[in-house]
């Protein structure tokens, strides 16, 4: 079954490259050359495109972008784990001959072959969402070990600071990830009443399946909150426990999470808003391309929301 879905996951992923290919190939024809010249194309890649998350970014860097005068190329990989397909992605792009590349890397460690290629060509690269661990590379996103912190304390009040809880991250070769972990983690030692029985890896915005959850909940009955580092992992969990009192914090917002979060499906939220990231990206390459750039990137704030202040939140952000 495992390679069956591999395989349907290698097509899927190479068709969106190939269809990428085209598509770029197409733009490098004909047409005012002088305009394109003077064109400061800014290159995307995501880490995927199907999820409310990330279909946030982009609306936020197309709004941006157009404020700017700039052309976005943004090409996304099928899934959050298809490192091969971005690093082809980011390697087009640099092809291209596109004036930066901004890049959520699906992983953190090391250094893909297309810096070397960008760096031969002048090219600059900055990190958004996701930071690069090994690599001086600008980062703009919240503070990811902060945000995790963040977690570990809201779900410790709503426990009253007492009870067993469990963790599920998405996949620690993501830095952002790593450093939610490390944040609760380090936050949970100040618990002296609390007892962390689990720790679950790999779940970057994909859904904990049924099953799973019931074997978590029947191995550990005595569970009362669960931590979940993205809110899509987040809304599956809370799914799977309909019928039980557990106290659930993520990270992240989206529509829906937004809206579990003032159902009381889901405690407290940390706002990771893709929207704001996505402006702040574009706008931070326009200070780049000025020269006015900090150097280390930009970090941006992350308030909470809660059962109290969630609708407001919608009511702000959502209504028509």
């Amino acid at each position: 079954m495992k390679d069956g879905h591999g395989m349907s996951r290698n097509r899927a992923g190479l068709a969106v490259l190939t269809l990428s290919f085209l598509l770029l190939l197409a733009g490098c024809g004909g047409g005012n050359r002088q305009a394109e010249e003077t064109r400061y194309v800014v290159g995307v890649v995501t880490k995927s495109g199907s999820s409310e998350y990330w279909m946030s970014i982009r609306r936020g860097m197309e709004t941006a972008a157009d404020e700017a005068g700039m052309e976005l190329v943004i090409l996304s990989p099928d899934s959050e784990d298809r490192e091969d397909i971005q690093g082809k992605m980011a390697e087009t792009l640099v092809e291209r001959d596109v004036d930066v590349i901004a890049v959520s890397p699906i992983n953190s460690f090391g250094r893909p072959e297309y810096f070397d290629m960008a760096e031969e060509k002048g090219i600059p690269i900055v990190s958004y969402d996701t930071g690069f661990a090994d690599l001086d590379v600008p980062y703009i996103g919240i503070d990811n070990r902060q945000a995790g912190a963040a977690m570990a304390e809201h779900l410790a009040e709503a426990l009253d600071h007492r009870g067993e809880v469990g963790l599920v991250t998405g996949g620690l070769e993501q830095l952002s990830h790593r450093q939610r972990m490390e944040g609760f983690l380090d936050c949970m030692e100040d618990e002296k009443n609390m007892r962390l029985v689990f720790i679950e890896s790999g779940y970057s915005n994909l859904q904990m399946s049924e099953v799973k959850i019931r074997r978590i909940m029947n191995a550990h009955p005595l569970i009362e909150g669960i931590a979940a580092t993205s809110a899509v992992t987040a809304l599956g969990i809370a799914e799977g426990l309909e019928k039980d009192a557990v106290k659930i914090v993520s990270i992240d917002i989206q529509k829906d999470s937004v809206e579990a979060v003032r159902d009381g499906r889901i405690t407290a939220l940390i706002e990771q808003s893709g929207y704001d990231i996505g402006c702040r990206t574009i706008q931070y390459i326009e200070k780049l391309r000025n020269g006015t750039a900090d150097p280390l990137g930009e970090i941006l704030d992350a308030g909470v929301l809660t059962e109290d202040n969630a609708a407001d939140y919608i009511e702000r952000n959502y209504q028509e």
